[in-house]
């Protein structure tokens, strides 16, 4: 089974005003139900030079991943409605939406819910509180590789 990249190794990156538009094409869907959650990842986001939409559930994040194109979400595990996982499987079961890079931002630390992650079609799996840094550099590397889903075997 393949596993989530170390992300240990990621040197933390300094976070910059956004001084120019020329990053702001790029769009990151947060999925949160908490709102100091969802503040602080759009303040980090846009003072780097992301667009940023927000959901607060399951079922929303599903809809605005088909109908918004972000370029990467970043969704908790536990949502209301419908929770992360499932809206995961829905994600990656819509043609349209299946090579959208998901990152997991979750306080789950135990294996189980990063295997089933994975299994599910995760690109990415952060433990809370998240290295903002780290998360940074993450979220560069996938929008850069354009990293297509591993099937897991």
């Amino acid at each position: 089974m393949s596993s989530f990249p170390n992300v240990e190794s990621l040197a933390p990156v300094a976070v910059a005003p956004c001084r120019s538009t020329e990053g702001r094409g790029r769009r990151v869907l947060i999925a949160d139900d908490h709102e100091d959650t969802r503040l602080m990842l759009r303040t980090i986001l846009e003072l780097n030079c992301f667009y940023v939409l927000e959901a607060t559930d399951g079922e929303a994040v599903v809809q605005l991943t088909e109908i918004e194109r972000p370029d990467i979400v970043l969704m908790d595990f536990s949502l209301p409605i419908i929770d992360g996982l499932t809206a995961l499987r829905l994600i990656r079961a819509n043609k349209t939406t299946s090579h959208v890079p998901i990152i997991f931002l979750s306080g789950w630390a135990e294996p189980a819910p990063q295997i089933a992650a994975r299994e599910a079609g995760c690109n990415d799996y952060l433990v809370k509180p998240v290295n903002l840094g780290q998360m940074l550099q993450l979220i560069e590397r996938r929008l850069s590789s354009k990293t297509e889903i591993t099937e897991v075997t």
